[in-house]
């Protein structure tokens, strides 16, 4: 699977190109179509404006390619390869933010179990590694993510939860939200903005959620 970023660094004038003076930024949103490659990019600009057409982000003055196989596989799922973005750190498939050596299986079973919990040692798989949005909490910004999938699928829990196996929704739901026992301390006083799906994740089974714990987290 192929991934483009379309990463706009906001400022209060433009982006220079290579060889001007740069400017520093005001904010950083980074944009990711996930899966969404060459052939995906091609056909969209056929589709909209002709073969020789511009898309807007074929007219953004820096492109780049990257490789998105992962630590441990050629071809990557979208936990490794959304955490590489986001923390620079190639991780093995299933992985979310964590280090290079955490492992997603004992064997052939996975960390998680069939309700969404996570099953992953608390200790001996890995650390967790910062990510771009953690650091940009830390220097004083407003965070968020927007997805149009579940707020606890794989791409964007890559930017505010670790877990060493991207099924356990309930857990990451739980590391988004402080006072949950399982919050992660590295968001501060928390994300700002978190848009999208994942309902389910947040409220107890009793309420119709997937929660084993009985907590409704939307409280």
């Amino acid at each position: 699977m192929k991934h483009w970023i379309l990463a706009g660094l906001v400022a209060t004038t433009s982006l220079a190109g290579c060889g001007s003076e740069s400017v520093t930024p005001k904010n950083v949103i980074f944009f990711l179509g996930d899966g969404m490659g060459i052939t995906t990019l091609t056909a969209s600009r056929i589709y909209s404006v002709g073969e020789d057409g511009d898309l807007t982000i074929d007219t953004l003055p820096e492109t780049a390619f990257v490789r998105t196989y992962s630590n441990n596989a050629q071809v990557t799922d979208s936990a490794p390869s959304m955490a590489a973005y986001m923390t620079g750190v190639k991780m093995n498939n299933e992985v979310i933010s964590m280090s290079a050596d955490t492992k997603a299986y004992s064997g052939t079973t996975p960390y998680v179990a069939s309700t969404g919990d996570s099953t992953c040692p608390a200790s001996g798989n890995g650390t967790s590694v910062p990510t771009l949005l953690e650091l940009s909490k830390a220097s004083g910004k407003a965070v968020g993510a927007v997805t149009t999938t579940r707020v606890t699928h794989a791409t964007p829990a890559a930017t505010f939860s670790h877990i060493c196996h991207r099924d356990g929704e309930n857990d990451i739901a739980a590391q988004f939200v402080p006072g949950s026992g399982k919050f992660n301390p590295a968001l501060g006083t928390g994300v700002d903005v978190l848009l999208g799906g994942g309902w389910r994740h947040f409220v107890p089974s009793t309420a119709g959620g997937k929660r084993t714990d009985g907590k409704d987290l939307t409280d």
